[in-house]
């Protein structure tokens, strides 16, 4: 009996974890981490090391069948959709975020995607891999 609990929390304990650098356990869905709360953009670290504090916000929600962000810059509100990257099998690949937006930061490719690196209720850490320009960026948001 006791072997059959040791294996069968050994296999809870590897299926539950290895998605995100954080959280290593975690009983939430990444959308109930991700959604219905708003994100603070604490920092921009570059690719080159330097880092930006700019004054933003991200919102993720779902309203019908629609995912809809919306980002403040500096009391300026753009909307937009957001979904998972598509995986192999018609999965979804929980670890990639599309953001489509018109933005001034990217007015000419209005896709932006987002690999998660942390993703916990409090903490949320994506790098920018949709342009060269931004390649590499890492955003700090907290809760």
């Amino acid at each position: 009996m006791k072997k059959t609990i040791l294996i069968l929390l050994a296999i809870l304990i590897i299926a539950s974890c290895g998605k995100y650098e954080k959280p290593f356990i975690t009983f939430k869905s990444p959308e109930k981490r991700l959604m219905d709360k708003t994100w603070k953009l604490d920092k921009i670290v570059k690719a080159n090391g330097n880092e930006v504090t700019p004054n933003q916000t991200f919102e993720f929600k779902i309203q019908g069948n629609d995912s809809i962000v919306i980002r403040i810059v500096n009391n300026i509100t753009y909307n937009g959709t957001w979904n998972w990257l598509p995986a192999l099998e018609g999965k979804l690949d929980k670890q990639r975020i599309v953001i489509t937006m018109n933005t001034p930061f990217n007015p000419t490719n209005p896709k932006i995607t987002y690999d998660v690196k942390v993703l916990t209720s409090k903490k949320l850490e994506i790098v920018d891999r949709s342009s060269a320009a931004n390649a590499e960026d890492r955003y700090y948001l907290v809760n």
